[in-house]
């Protein structure tokens, strides 16, 4: 019986693959052509987040003092690892999946569960690996961008990867469901909460939001995939306001505008 089910799921990831290949060609006229649908849906999500979400996550964030917090994220960032090790074999990178490794060992053990991130005192490089970046690595088309309800920014790659990472989740296969149900909540709530004060200074200085959010997830999706890190890149961009020393003089010194902000 496991042997079939382990056929039909293979089957049923073959399909998602060329599902994925063919919603690449929709997407010749820019990364969001189904906009008149996605705006809808990240308007029904922006309410929860205002009207539930966001108050939940203050009274969290008022309650809950903030070495708490960070201890929840080191918790569920140290159960994500066995993801992040099966994507970073999936991408043959040998060193990072050591990586993952030793930092699940030092975590689990010496860091108490997770709850203290030791590893990275330890300077053992943390990765951020998943199936749909891996997709992206194997050069699968994106697809559309696309936001999901309740869930929020995907893309149709990234959508259909959704399962993948929920099998190689080894919790899932021993865990009942309500507690699964419930350690997502509260995993919801406090990182919602490490980012109250960033989203309401988007929601504030973006023109569009809904655009504002769409080419700051895209961009960083692209970055994830391709290994790019935003230090390099903003060091980069402050080469292009260097100015010659022959030219210093004459020169016009631009004026400062803000910097660029990612939505979680």
């Amino acid at each position: 019986m496991r042997r079939r089910g382990a056929r039909g799921r293979c089957g049923n990831l073959g399909v998602l693959a060329g599902l994925v290949l063919a919603a690449a060609a929709c997407a010749s006229d820019g990364p969001d052509p189904w906009q008149p649908v996605n705006r809808p849906v990240f308007g029904f999500n922006e309410g929860v987040d205002r009207f539930v979400l966001e108050p939940v996550a203050t009274g969290w964030d008022f309650v809950v003092p903030e070495l708490v917090q960070t201890g929840i994220r080191n918790f569920f960032d140290n159960l994500s690892m066995p993801v992040v090790f099966a994507n970073d074999l999936f991408q043959a990178k040998p060193l990072a999946a050591g990586q993952d490794v030793a930092r699940f060992v030092v975590n689990t053990t010496v860091g108490v569960v997770g709850l203290f991130d030791v590893a990275s005192r330890l300077d053992i490089p943390e990765n951020d690996e998943d199936f749909g970046q891996t997709l992206g690595r194997w050069g699968t088309p994106s697809g559309p961008y696309f936001v999901i309800p309740l869930l929020g920014p995907s893309t149709v790659r990234d959508t259909l990867a959704l399962p993948v990472d929920a099998l190689l989740t080894p919790w899932w296969y021993f865990v009942p469901g309500w507690v699964t149900g419930a350690s997502r909540g509260v995993q919801l709530v406090n990182t919602r909460a490490f980012y109250l004060e960033e989203v309401r200074e988007n929601r504030e200085i973006a023109f569009d939001y809904y655009v504002f959010v769409r080419d700051a997830w895209l961009q960083n999706r692209e970055r994830r995939v391709s290994d790019r890190r935003p230090r390099a890149e903003s060091e980069e961009d402050d080469d292009l306001y260097d100015i010659p020393e022959d030219e210093s003089e004459d020169a016009v010194v631009p004026e400062e505008e803000p910097g660029e902000l990612l939505s979680p």
